[in-house]
């Protein structure tokens, strides 16, 4: 009856199916992505940069893999192959580790500075100055900002990692299988980017709105509702300025790259 029952407190809005459902596809859908990048990275890992431990050098083994004793040579031509390989990977692996070092310093100086002014000019309201606004905003900025660095990183060194396998795997004979099993890892490795990126998107999308759900209270009304995806748009803006980053700077490290070949070459 009403009135009755004194020691309860205020219900909250009742449960309703999507709101379970909902977290659960969510939850489930990115975990099911990054699973799956982990799956087809270990694939990728599969193929070795040791000529003996190759499968795609079995059947040259007989013609290239023995030791040239006239020339008193130490490897065969297949194992120095595989060394200067070896020496290549590790030498873009080491240049593009500092590239990015150097380019995520800037990135975190313009996530900080543009952070600053985003919250500035956020807060400001035609009601008046509204700081919780423009600190959420700013700080979705900033997350959606480190998120998109993390993308760039592992889909950089997923590249660099495939690039010597897929040469590798280039190497099977026939050359009807060498087509296969290097289209394979080019497009299992670009699978790891893709499926990671969007997987670890989704989770930590999913995780900055659960957190401001839990400050906005959206029960009062599409206001605040409204005000919670208002702060929430910023780690799209993030993500998307540091992406723009990665494509400007990319582009003019793989150009200085180009040129410098050129000139090396001449």
């Amino acid at each position: 009856a009403p009135g009755g029952g004194s020691g309860r407190g205020r219900e909250g809005p009742p449960v309703t199916m999507g709101a379970v459902v909902a977290p659960a596809l969510i939850i489930a859908a990115s975990a099911c992505a990054m699973v799956f990048a982990i799956m087809l990275w270990k694939k990728v890992a599969a193929v070795s940069l040791d000529y003996r431990g190759s499968h795609s050098t079995m059947d040259m083994d007989n013609e290239l893999a023995d030791v040239d004793a006239e020339r008193g040579n130490a490897l065969s031509p297949l194992a120095e192959s595989f060394q200067k390989l070896r020496t290549i990977y590790s030498d873009i692996r080491t240049g593009a580790r500092v590239f990015l070092y150097a380019e995520y310093l800037m990135c975190a100086a313009f996530l900080l500075a543009f952070g600053l002014l985003l919250f500035v000019l956020v807060s400001r309201l035609e009601s008046g100055w509204d700081f919780q606004v423009g600190l959420l905003t700013a700080l979705a900025f900033c997350v959606g900002g480190v998120t998109s660095m993390v993308a760039g990183y592992v889909g950089m060194m997923v590249a660099v990692f495939a690039n010597a396998r897929t040469t590798v795997s280039a190497m099977e004979r026939p050359d009807s299988r060498a087509w296969t099993a290097s289209f394979n890892c080019a497009f299992r490795a670009g699978g790891v980017m893709g499926y990671a990126l969007a997987g670890v998107g989704l989770l930590t999308l999913y995780v900055l709105i659960s957190v401001y759900a839990a400050i906005f209270d959206v029960s009062l009304g599409t206001e605040e509702a409204l005000r919670l995806f208002e702060c929430v748009a910023g780690f799209g803006l993030g993500g998307s300025a540091i992406a723009l980053f990665g494509r400007v700077g990319g582009g003019i490290y793989t150009k200085a790259a180009d040129v410098g070949a050129d000139l090396a070459g001449k």
